[in-house]
C-alpha cells in the first residue's frame, strides 16, 4: 500500500463535511463532491498521483474557470471556487507523495508530518516532519475503504441513530434538493 494513501470515502467525505460545516450551499457542495475523487482517475493511465494530481489540473484549470466566471459568468464563480477546493483538498490529503510539478518534474513531492504523544513521565509530544522529493511510485494496492473510512461511516451511522429526528429532517431536505434538480432537467 502507498505511504499516506487515503481511500476514496475519506477523499469525498472530509472536504464535503468541511464545506457543509462552513454552511456552503448544500446543493453545490453535494453536486460537486465527486470532484474530490477525480484526481485518482490518473491511475487508469498508469500515472497515479501524477497526471491529475499536478498544478495544471489543480490550479491552472480551476483558476482559468474562476477568471472566466468572474468576467463572463459571475453566477458560476461560487461553483468554480468550490470545484477548486475539492480538487485541492485531494492533493492536500495525498501529500504522502504527489507529482505536483508533473510533467516538468517527474518526482513526487511528499510531506510526512508525524506527531507522537505519550504520558510516560508527564505529557510528552514528539514532532517530526519529513519532506522532499521521491521517485514516482506505481500505484500498487490501495484500500477502497480503510479502517479510518469505515470508522467515519460507522460514526455517521451512530450519529444518525442518536440524532434520528435531525437525520430524518436532513434526508427529507436532501430529497427535496434532488427533486428540485430533477425537475429542472425536465
Amino acid at each position: 500500500m502507498l505511504a499516506g494513501a487515503m481511500d476514496p470515502v475519506l477523499h469525498l467525505a472530509l472536504p464535503l463535511l468541511l464545506l457543509l460545516a462552513l454552511r456552503v450551499e448544500t446543493r453545490m457542495a453535494v453536486l460537486l463532491a465527486p470532484l474530490a475523487i477525480i484526481p485518482d482517475f490518473d491511475a487508469a493511465f498508469g500515472l497515479h498521483r501524477a497526471a491529475f494530481h499536478n498544478f495544471i489540473v489543480v490550479i491552472l484549470v480551476p483558476v482559468a474557470l474562476m477568471a472566466y466566471s468572474k468576467m463572463r459568468r459571475p453566477e458560476w464563480l461560487p461553483w468554480a471556487v468550490v470545484a477548486q477546493f475539492y480538487l485541492a483538498s485531494h492533493i492536500v490529503l495525498d501529500l504522502g507523495g504527489v507529482a505536483f510539478a508533473w510533467p516538468i518534474v517527474k518526482d513526487q513531492l511528499y510531506f510526512d508530518p508525524e506527531i507522537k504523544f505519550n504520558l510516560e513521565g508527564g505529557v510528552n509530544f514528539e514532532f517530526h516532519f519529513d519532506y522532499g522529493l521521491q521517485r514516482l511510485a506505481p500505484m500498487g494496492e490501495t484500500d477502497f475503504l480503510s479502517e479510518t473510512g469505515f470508522a467515519l461511516i460507522f460514526l455517521a451511522v451512530l450519529m444518525a441513530v442518536i440524532f434520528r429526528k435531525e437525520a430524518l429532517a436532513s434526508i427529507r431536505r436532501l430529497r427535496e434538493i434532488l427533486k428540485g434538480l430533477l425537475s429542472r432537467d425536465s
